[in-house]
């Protein structure tokens, strides 16, 4: 009994050496990958803040994590959303980019960003009615501001959940009930709109967009490992 525990002693510290040395290779591979290129898919549900609005799309993007900095990693990013369902209100479409930040445990990457680029709103069922005219779509610059969370599976997969709330213009308050109508050729269509242009008076709304998504990142320092 006495040996069979001297050599499970034995067996435990080999095994810990092992971890540790293991442990401080991925540490020297992280050191060296100062910058990761990651790629990001999946399904938002956007609450468009126009009456009631709702919004089934996809989302895809780009990430590129900088070197850490005081156990806080900042991260470029571009994304777009596209709306699959735009509902019966309001069909909302973006490109964006800008900062996150990330602070990372173990498998867990909790982090905060911010957004800006340019959206588009198209109004669906022929149409948005307000005062003498029927909007057709409009285009405005949107500010996202949120957060979310990445936990890794693998090496090269994470899931990820995030949320956003934006910031959009409109040419006509949030609150003005709906009035859908068929374009006849009485009535004064603005197909497209840019908010801020001569005439427009914005009116800002907030949308809030919730995001299930894949990650996957690309790993440029395979052959550099094999080589150690």
């Amino acid at each position: 009994m006495l040996c069979l525990m001297k050599w499970a002693v034995v067996i435990a510290m080999a095994v810990g050496l092992a971890e540790v040395r293991e442990a401080g290779a991925q540490a020297s591979f992280t050191a060296t990958q100062t910058l990761a290129l990651s790629a990001f898919g999946g399904l938002s549900g956007n609450y468009t803040d126009l009456e009631g609005g709702k919004n089934l799309g996809i989302t895809a993007g780009v990430d590129l994590a900088l070197p850490t900095y005081h156990r806080y990693r900042p991260v470029l990013e571009g994304r777009g959303t596209y709306a699959l369902d735009g509902g019966s209100i309001d069909a909302q479409k973006e490109v964006l980019g800008g900062l996150r930040v990330e602070r990372q445990f173990r498998r867990w990457h909790p982090y905060l960003d911010f957004l800006a680029g340019r959206g588009q709103i198209d109004y669906q069922n022929h149409g948005f009615s307000y005062g003498d005219f029927t909007y057709i779509s409009s285009t405005s610059t949107v500010y996202s501001g949120g957060g979310g969370l990445d936990v890794d599976l693998t090496r090269h997969l994470s899931v990820r959940g995030d949320v956003q709330v934006q910031h959009w213009d409109t040419p006509f308050p949030a609150t003005t009930p709906p009035v859908p109508v068929t374009v006849t050729q009485s009535a004064r269509v603005r197909p497209d709109v840019v908010i801020g242009a001569p005439g427009t008076a914005p009116q800002t709304i907030y949308p809030t967009m919730g995001t299930l998504a894949v990650v996957y990142r690309f790993d440029f320092n395979h052959h550099y490992r094999r080589r150690r």
